[in-house]
């Protein structure tokens, strides 16, 4: 066990980590819509990292929602860079709490286990992709949950035919939220495109450089190879890295570099995985420790489980 004290969090640290790259992002995008010629590239790359940053807080949101001090900072989330991404947050909350059960993880009914490393046309997929369709698919979302349709049910049965799972569905106690938060979306929307239409392509190709940041670091986390019958909790030890790289915290943020450490206590902020993780690495696990690599371990593959 640890301190009880790795739980508490300091509401004052995710609203400054929170508001800084949501700052730099409209700074980014502001320059981005007056800049001209090569140069551009400069504040998208800058306004893709910030958006990337900015929504990761909603992994954080997931495993912290029914703490009431969350309560306004999950819906400014909402308001802010949910609207900008068209994700309201519930959206996250039943495949990445599906993705930490005991019994589920790593299985095929996991929908954030995929088997990136083996299955060449997955990866190809998923890396180089989907991050292409997801700005158009999360607009699609939008506006079906305005409708009031649950267009969740139908693709996750779709994909259920095929043996694939998203967590798509949406909760019951979330669904009218997820309806409101959509119909603010489109609001926010249309009136964008009143006053910025011209500047509809330049957010596309940002989104995406954001989604490809998402869809790169998946295979960072975890083994990636294949999907097994059953796990414990001490698989999530065994399939879980860290990577105590600097150059990490580019593509793993707000401590997801640290995954082992967030899979066995995935209730402790974000901002105290570090220490978390050396004083589990102090401890002596072998397991704990052989899954400790470095930043191209984890993008070349790490050595075959023993």
């Amino acid at each position: 066990m640890i301190d009880k004290q790795y739980f508490q969090a300091d509401m004052a640290v995710y609203y400054r980590d929170f508001l800084i790259p949501m700052a730099v992002f409209i700074a980014g995008f502001a320059w981005c819509a007056t800049a001209s010629g090569p140069i551009v590239v400069v504040p998208m790359v800058i306004c893709m990292f910030a958006m990337h940053r900015s929504g990761a807080f909603v992994h954080e949101i997931t495993h912290r929602q029914r703490d009431e001090k969350m309560k306004p900072f999950i819906r400014l989330w909402n308001l802010t860079i949910g609207a900008i991404v068209f994700v309201p947050a519930p959206r996250f909350y039943k495949p990445h709490l599906t993705h930490h059960s005991v019994g589920v993880f790593g299985t095929k009914d996991d929908p954030q286990y995929l088997p990136l490393r083996t299955d060449i046309k997955l990866m190809i997929f998923v890396l180089f992709i989907v991050p292409f369709l997801m700005p158009i698919f999360n607009l699609f979302m939008t506006v079906t949950a305005s409708l009031g349709v649950n267009a969740e049910q139908a693709l996750e049965r779709f994909l259920r035919r095929y043996g694939f799972t998203m967590g798509s569905d949406i909760e019951e106690q979330h669904r009218k939220e997820v309806t409101y938060l959509s119909r603010y979306y489109l609001v926010v929307f249309a009136i964008y495109l009143a006053l910025l239409s011209e500047t509809l392509p330049l957010l596309y190709f940002i989104q995406v450089g954001a989604w490809l940041l998402v869809t790169v670091r998946i295979p960072l986390e975890h083994r990636m190879e294949k999907h097994v019958e059953e796990t414990t909790a001490r698989d999530h030890v065994l399939d879980s890295f860290s990577v105590e790289a600097p150059l990490a915290v580019l593509v793993q943020p707000l401590g997801l570099q640290f995954h082992t450490a967030h899979h066995m206590y995935p209730g402790v902020p974000y901002y105290k995985l570090r220490a978390l993780h050396y004083e589990l690495k102090a401890r002596g696990d072998q397991d704990y420790n052989n899954n400790t690599i470095s930043f191209w371990q984890a993008v070349r593959g790490p050595k075959p489980a023993a």
